[in-house]
């Protein structure tokens, strides 16, 4: 609306500019320039009306303020470590671009004693912020569910989406309130003193038959306690819905499409092989190898004399030598000598 606002504006304006040179124009418009000056006022101060139609974090604590003062409740008193803690989440957030609790060095608010609202959303207010997004037990304890205690809030802004963020450390006694009205008004009332809240755990829904997963809203139930008890942004449960994304709005006995069944890729189905039955070969023992007696060596008595000289070729060969001189001798003594 402000986009379309503004081009009508500029349209506007050139419409005027063009027509002003025509003589029955200028007859017409007497008031031209003032038309022109409210059309130039729009055209520059639109972003900033529009920027500001989300609130300070100041804004955030004189809401939770004011409601508790309709309640009969006493304010509660702004703390200055409160402040920049609550401040410090709300730029944690816009870098992620997401809600969570969780801080970035891993704590949680109850680490610290801490109770805490969290709500993100396009442009929101703080007055759809306190009246809606946290229209339900949880949250309206954060606010209104103690006598007195300390208060910090922290505002960030990226790409036009608000992330709040209210920080309570209770110093009171639990008191028992209604939940605000269909028309978001707060139900005034005497606090019951003392009293505990009674905050219902939520129930979740489990997929059905065909794996979806359908909430059905229940009094006191808003879009933002159905984001975090099935951990499912807002944008995308209305989207499963076919909503637009930045609709908050939800009704009593509404079915709200949580989580569609997740795709399942066709399993192939096994065949069974039969297996051929083979024979085993029945082990055979291997026999082990027998140690052979080592035949004990027979002692052999030494040759004779006449062996052992025979035996030795060299002896043998002198022998045959002086055997052949002297016969060689003997003939000649017989045959020559003794003759002559």
């Amino acid at each position: 609306m402000p986009r379309a606002f503004r081009a009508v504006c500029i349209r506007c304006y050139f419409f005027i500019q063009t027509r002003y040179n025509n003589a029955i124009m200028r007859e017409a418009c007497k008031y031209h320039k003032i038309a022109w000056l409210i059309l130039l006022i729009g055209l520059l101060f639109l972003p900033s009306s529009a920027r500001a139609q989300a609130g300070t974090a100041m804004d955030l604590v004189n809401g939770v303020n004011n409601l508790r003062e309709s309640m009969g409740l006493a304010p509660y008193t702004v703390d200055n470590y409160l402040m920049g803690f609550a401040q410090t989440h709300s730029d944690y957030m816009a870098s992620l671009g997401r809600w969570t609790h969780t801080r970035a060095d891993g704590s949680s608010p109850s680490d610290h004693g801490i109770q805490e609202n969290v709500a993100v959303g396009n442009n929101m207010s703080v007055q759809t912020c306190i009246y809606q997004i946290w229209a339900d037990w949880i949250h309206w304890r954060t606010m209104t569910g103690y006598s007195s205690g300390r208060v910090g809030a922290g505002v960030a802004i990226a790409d036009g989406v608000v992330y709040y963020t209210l920080n309570v450390i209770p110093s009171g006694s639990a008191v028992n309130q209604p939940l605000p009205t269909s028309d978001g008004t707060a139900v005034a009332g005497q606090p019951a003193e003392n009293t505990p809240v009674p905050f219902p755990q939520m129930a979740t829904s489990t997929p059905n038959e065909e794996g979806d997963i359908i909430h059905v809203v229940k009094y006191g139930e808003t879009l933002w306690t159905i984001s975090e008890a099935y951990d499912v942004p807002p944008g995308e449960i209305m989207r499963n819905n076919g909503f637009p994304e930045d609709r908050i709005t939800i009704f009593e006995g509404q079915a709200l499409i949580i989580r569609f069944a997740p795709e399942q890729s066709p399993t192939p189905t096994a065949t069974i092989t039969p297996i051929p039955n083979t024979l085993t070969p029945t082990p055979t023992k291997t026999p082990y190898a027998t140690a052979t007696p080592i035949p004990t060596p027979t002692p052999t008595a030494p040759p004779s004399v006449v062996l052992r000289t025979l035996g030795d070729g060299k002896t043998v060969g002198m022998g045959l030598i002086l055997a052949s001189g002297l016969g060689l001798i003997l003939v000649i003594y017989l045959g020559f000598l003794k003759k002559s």
